[in-house]
């Protein structure tokens, strides 16, 4: 992992649909940046490195796999937008993507350790109260690993 990302920010779009990056990402996409469709329905913002890697898996996959690899390639790609921070350190988010995330006014920019997420604040609120309640209680956290362990062996 070349870099770490910590913290939740709120942020609003603005009229153009563009966001602020934190300060503490920024350096991260000086150069470029690009956004995916995420899981739970955010956005995903990858590092240049980080979504080459993840676009020559998918490209493997669709060369060695059946139909199913090479559609989801296309769409992998067809969803994922390169993006430049301005001066500022906005991000512009293209229509789609917003849609998809349902982003619109109120959002929070999230330190996923990997990568970075966009939430729709209702979205966030909702998807968070189901990781902080994981914390909480971590032996029901483990209890899914423990049992996936045993249908292995």
């Amino acid at each position: 992992m070349d870099e770490l990302f910590v913290g939740q920010f709120e942020h609003s779009l603005d009229v153009k649909g563009r966001i602020v990056l934190p300060a503490s990402f920024r350096g991260a996409f000086e150069q470029s940046g690009y956004l995916i469709k995420g899981s739970e329905g955010c956005l995903a913002l990858m590092t240049p490195t980080q979504f080459r890697e993840l676009a020559l898996e998918m490209s493997t996959r669709s060369k060695e796999g059946d139909r199913r690899h090479r559609a989801a390639k296309r769409s992998f790609g067809a969803g994922a937008a390169r993006v430049l921070p301005d001066k500022q350190g906005r991000i512009a988010i293209p229509e789609e993507l917003r849609e998809f995330a349902q982003l619109q006014r109120d959002c929070v920019v999230v330190g996923s350790i990997d990568e970075v997420e966009l939430w729709s604040s209702q979205r966030w609120t909702q998807i968070n109260e189901t990781g902080d309640s994981l914390l909480e209680s971590p032996d029901s956290f483990s209890a899914p690993l423990a049992e996936e362990a045993a249908e292995v062996s």
